[in-house]
């Protein structure tokens, strides 16, 4: 019994991490694309620094590789960023494409806006992408962020103080520092424009139905979480005022313990259910 309750809790843990650093803004942002910067993503240093306490507002352009190492050298169709965790508390992401998704040698904006009073230093931002390669529709969704860190997509931000920013060191260990936080304010404060969140029937075999209540019109994000704290799938939803459904499909999920996490970037629910045959 101590040891099934240790995994849940540390399960637990690593839930309200996890949640606590993919801080999407829950909008679409509008700045002007850069045509002149190279292929691929900024250099360690060339990102301004967040200053502790003082609001940040940050366009960080690149343009999507052609191919990277997956498994192998690959050609890019497009590419989806499904995930950025590990920012630092209070801040949070944006893209200038609803969809997230970028065709190969394409520009692209990301923005990083907000206050922190995070702990001053490196934060080597953690990606979680789905790569369309090799004319291949069905897509590899890559969980591992050092998988997608090896492949090139890599993006580092530092928090620092009035005149005082030192340069990134990527070779250091320390370069993680938020994914052990818990955000003490931000999208951790639960539920407060998700008021409702059911899945129906569980435990499920092969679908199961989500429902939830929305505040506003929104983008959500459904992601199922196996006991590991793997995230396992991801699903976008547009959600509008009122009662909101979402079909859940089980596809390849082996039978066992899931956590169903829904997110409009700003406040976020959990939810346990099983997969049965």
């Amino acid at each position: 019994m101590k040891k099934i309750l240790l995994t849940v809790f540390t399960f637990s843990a690593l839930l309200s991490t996890y949640v606590a650093n993919a801080q999407w803004c829950g909008n679409v942002n509008t700045v002007p694309l850069n045509h002149n910067v190279a292929v691929g993503f900024p250099i360690p240093d060339s990102i301004p620094c967040a200053v502790d306490g003082t609001p940040y507002n940050q366009a960080i352009p690149f343009q999507m590789y052609s191919t990277f190492n997956f498994q192998g050298p690959q050609s890019i169709d497009s590419v989806t960023i499904d995930t950025i965790w590990n920012l630092p508390c209070g801040l949070c992401w944006s893209l200038d494409k609803a969809s997230k998704t970028y065709s190969a040698g394409q520009f692209g904006i990301l923005n990083i806006t907000g206050t922190t009073h995070d702990v001053v230093g490196q934060y080597n931002l953690r990606l979680q992408v789905t790569a369309y390669i090799n004319h291949d529709a069905t897509g590899a969704y890559i969980q591992n962020p050092n998988t997608v860190d090896a492949a090139g997509i890599k993006i580092w931000l530092r928090v620092g103080t009035a005149g005082n920013c030192t340069l990134v060191d990527t070779a250091s260990s320390a370069t993680n520092q938020a994914t052990a936080l818990v955000c003490p304010t931000g999208i951790n404060e639960v539920a407060a424009n998700i008021p409702a969140m059911n899945v129906m029937p569980n435990p499920m075999n092969s679908t199961a139905l989500l429902s939830f209540t929305a505040e506003k019109n929104a983008a959500y994000t459904m992601r199922i979480i196996d006991i590991t704290g793997q995230v396992v799938s991801v699903k976008e939803i547009q959600a509008n005022p009122g009662a909101n459904t979402s079909v859940i499909e089980r596809g390849k999920l082996s039978t066992g313990m899931y956590f169903l996490s829904l997110t409009d970037g700003v406040s976020s629910v959990s939810r346990k259910f099983i997969i049965a045959d």
